[in-house]
């Protein structure tokens, strides 16, 4: 194995392009504003969502040899079978992927890492075999377009970003670390137990972490939808048809294609048409009640806070139903998320999990606890973590928090994974790797349940068990069978009668009660019948072979020694929890793609990126940039981000004017308009023409020189007029105007930007920019008003931190701000810069800043942080007040005065 050292990865890495997060070197679709990638099923089917939800558990229900799909003339007519649906999937989202790389220059990718839920198990859920015909069906959908297909766990993935993509102080410190990883999803909640050596690193193995435990429900976001839609309908029809809309809610839950939907009375199709609009406006007001949360304690008074209102029908069997409207809260969805997700399906399955855990760890404490998925949003998952089984089972554990959108974690790790696997030979760090003990019970001939000590007789198996095993347990948790896949594993086990008839065996999960059906790998057949011709030794063998996807062939060899064969009990196959095992091969370019149930996405990793970063991580200048990115406004950080992570030498170029244009922007747009609320200004603003380079640095020395006794909040930015650096900026500056003269542009970007964005970071080490939402008045409270501030730092979307405010003005959501918590003040920044000026109705998340740009003569222009044709404003329509007051400005500055009294509160901790 490789001793290559991963290269520093880091936000550096993690940027925006083109309204697309990119992971090291790479494209992530999840965050591009769009309907989930190849979905666009909403024209294609009449089941968008439930498909989105449930195809992939059914992807893995059927065999996919036997799977056949309708043919038609349209390729795009819907499929009848997951399979197809799948199918269409990936063609329209590997062009999309293929498409951007071409039109970038970039090489095709080679291979391909799917990041999938761990085996699900359990009463009413996919048996034994889901996983390993789950993987069947992808590899089946993708066969010719790669050269190898790989799968990696989710909670895997969540590790992997954790420790080396994100390299959280806590987590990727050099010491041992025992983490609980839970990912909770649209679809499933994950959880995981993974164990590192002493320095936070290499295993047992060979690898770097070793899995422990882990364990899927079949529980997510649009569980949590279904569960508030039945609770909106049940309060809004007449109680003569309840009962009847609670059978009908059981038939609406199993229909998965429009075949399904054709099979049942019209009266059950006017209610799946009403409940699936229903669904889609849960979603949207489920999303815009959490964007309102600034207080997630589980005490906080919610009562009527952020109400959404919903239109629910009064009759769902009727087409034409009358509408009633009703609030969808944050106190409903705490109370629902409480009870009916968190004490009802999760904190059981977490307990569980940590307790088979424990017998691997030996007395060692869970030390850190990792979140990931889009529904990790909910904020009271962490707190209720923290309540119900902290004391008892965490009681030193840490719950890491971040500020990030925990959706996109899953696909920064599959990033991160490709880039380990590029500098380990291919090998990564979960590769054929078990992550629940194996445990065998035996009952012979109807009788007693027996657990007994099995000795390995496979010479690596038994290298590895040197300390003995515990009775029952044929493999521990975190075996590596690299090297041992479709090689028969044989033990030999001594029971206290022989199977002369048949012998029913269990196959456990961490467990070695056969009654406990979650547990056990075999559940359709556990019966093995005895040959006629049996004989018997002192102990019987077990033999088990275990082919690459995790499907298990078990054998129950009798009577073999050195004088006879023995006889075999036959034995049918089933599934252990296992990671991927293809044949290991290096691979200079990886898809990582994250099959998400509401969204999905990719990240593109090229071995010749991978070096550039590792050349760029020797670089200090390189390092702090990157590590400014979380720190600084959307409108820098994003820019930034895009220039951190261009490789190509020519793009980088304008990538880099770009950034420094916004970083300006910022700079002299703050000077300008904390000038002007001192009553200073004087016409500043009628000289400036467009927002480049030169204007605005024009624009920043006339606001800082010698006005800095006038200055407030932009008093840090006056280090930029000192004499040394004045002088540098002044060189760079006349560097990039030398471009448009023909000449080869002279600035050292690096330098340069570190510069400017260190600067502006100091305005940001106590304010926010942001803007404030859903600010209403107070009740019985003449006069004050209270909302939320949303703060908008770092280098993409979603924005998670909020403040709670209140206060005596009723700002607006569109006017962009710049606060002082400590001081209990706020500077507006509009009109150069405004929140959503435009917003899609139908994707009410879609929205962006828009910062002033030029005057076009009779109109002006603004330009969005992410890449847009603009906005062009007139003297007429809908932003002629606007319009009026940039018209006024260009003859003379108008005043503006700090707003001041107002309160805010952070409750992040």
């Amino acid at each position: 194995m490789s001793n290559k050292k991963l290269p520093f990865i880091s936000s550096v890495n993690l940027a925006q392009i083109d309204g697309r997060t990119v992971v090291p070197t790479a494209i992530y679709y999840g965050s591009d504003k769009r309907p989930h990638i190849g979905f666009d099923a909403r024209e294609r089917c009449e089941a968008p969502e439930q498909l989105l939800e449930d195809f992939k558990i059914e992807l893995g229900q059927h065999d996919p040899d036997a799977v056949t799909r309708r043919t038609a003339n349209s390729p795009f007519a819907p499929r009848t079978t997951v399979v197809g649906i799948a199918q269409d999937f990936f063609r329209e989202l590997l062009s999309k992927v293929n498409g951007w790389l071409e039109r970038q220059g970039r090489p095709l990718p080679k291979s391909i890492l799917i990041a999938e839920p761990l085996a699900l198990s359990g009463i009413n859920m996919a048996d034994e075999n889901w996983l390993s015909n789950y993987r069947r069906a992808i590899r089946r959908v993708l066969q010719g377009r790669f050269d190898q297909i790989d799968f990696l766990p989710e909670p895997f993935a969540v590790f992997q970003y954790y420790r080396y993509g994100l390299r959280h102080p806590v987590i990727s410190e050099q010491r041992k670390h025992i983490a609980l990883v839970l990912d909770f999803g649209g679809g499933t909640f994950d959880i995981s137990v993974i164990e590192t050596t002493k320095a936070g690193d290499v295993s047992q193995s060979g690898t770097n972490s070793r899995p422990l435990s882990a364990k899927s429900v079949q529980v997510g976001g649009f569980y949590i939808n279904r569960l508030l839609a039945a609770d909106l309908l049940m309060k809004a029809v007449d109680r003569t048809i309840r009962g009847d809309v609670r059978k009908s809610l059981e038939i609406a839950d199993r229909i998965k294609t429009p075949d399904d939907l054709a099979e049942v009375a019209e009266r059950q199709q006017v209610f799946y048409r009403h409940y699936r609009r229903l669904l889609h406006s849960v979603e949207i007001a489920k999303l815009s009640v959490c964007n309102s949360i600034a207080n997630w304690n589980l005490a906080a008074d919610l009562s009527g806070l952020a109400p959404f209102p919903i239109s629910v029908p009064v009759n769902p069997y009727d087409p034409e139903s009358r509408i009633g409207n009703i609030n969808l809260d944050a106190g409903l969805l705490r109370q629902t998320f409480e009870s009916g997700i968190w004490t009802a399906k999760l904190r059981d399955a977490v307990r569980k999990t940590i307790e088979r855990a424990s017998r691997e760890l030996k007395g060692q404490d869970i030390s850190v606890v990792l979140l990931s998925g889009g529904s990790s949003n909910i904020r009271w998952l962490a707190k209720l973590l923290e309540r119900d089984v902290g004391k008892t089972d965490l009681p030193h554990a840490q719950i890491l928090q971040l500020s990030e959108n925990f959706q996109e974690i899953v696909a920064k790790g599959l990033a991160t994974e490709c880039a380990r696997r590029f500098f380990t030979e291919g090998q990564g760090d979960f590769r054929a790797v078990t992550y629940n003990r194996l445990c065998l019970s035996l009952r012979p001939d109807g009788g007693e349940v027996e657990v007994r000590r099995a000795r390995a007789m496979t010479p690596d198996l038994a290298d590895a068990a040197t300390d003995g095993l515990d009775a029952g347990v044929l493999l521990p948790s975190a075996t590596s069978l690299r090297g041992l896949v479709g090689t028969p594993l044989l033990w030999k086990i001594r029971l206290n009668s022989p199977p002369r008839q048949v012998l029913e065996y269990f196959f456990m999960r961490s467990s070695f009660d056969p009654e406990d059906l979650e547990a056990r790998h075999n559940i359709v057949d556990t019966r093995a019948v005895t040959p006629k011709n049996a004989r018997f030794a002192a102990a019987i063998e077990v033999e088990l072979t275990v082919r690459d996807d995790g499907t298990a062939i078990p054998r129950f060899i009798y009577g073999r020694s050195d004088r006879s064969d023995g006889v075999v009990a036959e034995g049918r196959p089933f599934h252990i929890d296992m990671t991927f095992a293809s044949e290991e091969a290096g691979s200079a370019t990886y898809l990582g793609f994250d099959f998400g149930t509401s969204a999905s996405s990719c990240s593109f990793v090229d071995s010749a990126d991978v070096q550039m970063i590792q050349e760029r991580s020797r670089s200090s200048s390189w390092r702090e940039l990157s590590e400014l990115l979380s720190d600084l406004p959307y409108p820098v950080a994003a820019p930034l981000a895009r220039f951190i992570s261009e490789m190509d030498s020519e793009r980088r170029q304008q990538k880099g004017r770009d950034a420094a244009d916004s970083l300006l922007t910022l700079a002299a747009y703050i000077a300008y308009m904390d000038l002007c609320s001192s009553k200073a200004g004087g016409g500043l603003f009628k000289g400036f023409t467009q927002r480049s380079a030169g204007p605005l640095w024009g624009l920043i020395k006339t606001c800082l020189s010698g006005n800095q006794a006038r200055l407030d909040f932009a008093s840090p930015l006056s280090t930029l007029i000192k004499p040394e650096n004045m002088e540098q900026i002044d060189s760079w500056i006349a560097g990039l105007n030398s471009g448009k003269h023909g000449r080869r542009q002279a600035v050292d970007w690096v330098g340069f930007l570190s510069l400017l964005a260190n600067q502006v970071a100091r305005v940001f080490e106590t304010r926010r920019l942001g803007v404030f939402e859903g600010v209403v008045a107070k009740r019985f409270n003449a006069g004050s008003y209270a909302g939320i501030f949303r703060v908008l730092h770092g280098p993409s979307q979603t924005f998670v931190d909020v403040l709670d405010y209140s206060g005596k003005h009723p700002f607006s959501d569109e006017i962009v701000y710049l606060i002082d918590p400590p001081g209990g003040r706020a500077l507006a920044l509009s009109p150069l810069y405004f929140w959503g000026l435009e917003r899609n109705p139908l994707e009410p998340a879609t929205v962006d800043i828009y910062e002033y740009d030029h005057d076009g003569r009779g109109s002006f222009g603004y330009k969005t942080t992410q890449l847009s044709e603009g906005l062009t404003i007139g003297p007429a329509g809908e932003w002629a007040g606007i319009y009026e007051q940039l018209a006024t400005m260009r003859s003379k500055d108008l005043p503006s005065t700090p707003i001041v009294g107002v309160s805010f509160m952070s409750h992040a901790s």
